[in-house]
């Protein structure tokens, strides 16, 4: 089943004690330590304070994370942004965390599953509580059309098998796109994201709002703002990538993928066929043999011989 935990400011938390900043809903049975994991995830870091005219313009960020800390094969998708201001008139955020197993995966992926509606919470109301309800995880799969959101910011739709490529045989990867606020960040993944493999798909993690890695966690995109300072860290680290789309873009390498962005494909290509099996060795014949007088096998020590 589906873990969730909810984050944000309130009078009183979940947890006897807990005021302020703190876990308002969980999902019973939830385990303490991946409580604590999830409420580290929650940070935010607003561009624009509550009150001033650009509030609006402050990213969300959606996220998915994976770790060993969270157990083999489990992921988990969150979405942190600022909502309006919580009791005391101060700055607030709303952090939904959703930890869900591998057998919960749908073929989508993991940015198809961040845009469902209804997924995420969009606010908080009422008292702390349990959640008593599995969180029910939709089905679906992501058409692979042309990459229309890379070609509108970009002018080449091929750039998003530039980011589709960066992963696919380094899963330890590290690519950093940099963006202002207003692009839309998270269709820019679904794209590149839906020329991969659904196996694939979910061997990837990002952030749309990247502003520091959590403690055990990888992260492959990491969607950054200009003058953020884990850009600067990221120009220093040789093995990272960069694609900075409020700027110059590198030029492109002609690929099937890169075709595959531009023109997409209306069904999903069925996987190969595997090679046809030899044929199964003939069996034998059984053959009754004609009954011989012969004794029963006899484990005793036989006699000498005069």
């Amino acid at each position: 089943m589906a873990y969730e935990l909810v984050y944000t400011s309130a009078e009183r938390g979940l947890r006897p004690g807990t005021r302020g900043f703190c876990t308002v809903a969980h999902t019973r049975g939830i385990a303490p330590a991946v409580v604590q994991i999830l409420e580290a995830m929650s940070s935010y870091k607003s561009l624009y304070g509550v009150h001033e005219e650009q509030d609006a313009d402050n990213p969300v960020a959606y996220s998915h994370y994976r770790s060993r800390l969270l157990g083999r094969a489990a992921s988990v998708l969150s979405r942190v942004c600022p909502i309006q201001a919580d009791h005391t008139g101060r700055s607030n955020k709303l952090a939904h965390h959703i930890l869900l197993s591998a057998r919960e995966y749908p073929a989508g992926g993991p940015v198809w599953l961040c845009r469902q509606e209804d997924f995420f919470l969009q606010e908080w109301e009422g008292e702390s509580r349990f959640i008593d309800l599995p969180k029910k995880v939709p089905a679906g799969e992501s058409p692979c059309a042309p990459a229309a959101t890379w070609a509108q910011v970009t002018g080449d739709a091929g750039y998003a098998a530039w980011l589709a490529a960066s992963c696919q045989n380094n899963l330890q990867a590290v690519v950093y796109l940099v963006f202002n606020p207003g692009m839309p960040i998270l269709d820019l993944l679904g794209e590149a994201m839906a020329l991969l493999e659904p196996a694939q798909r979910w061997a990837i993690t990002f952030n749309t709002y990247f502003t520091s890695l959590p403690a055990g966690m990888t992260c492959n995109w990491r969607c950054c703002l200009p003058e953020a300072e884990v850009l600067r860290e990221g120009r220093r680290n040789q093995q990272a990538k960069i694609l900075d789309l409020t700027g110059k873009l590198p030029p492109l390498v002609d690929s099937p993928l890169v075709q595959l962005a531009r023109e997409g494909r209306s069904a999903k290509t069925a996987p190969p066929a595997p090679p046809p099996s030899e044929p199964a060795a003939a069996r034998k014949k059984f053959v009754l043999l004609p009954q011989r007088s012969i004794n029963m096998l006899n484990l005793k020590p036989r006699k000498p011989e005069n």
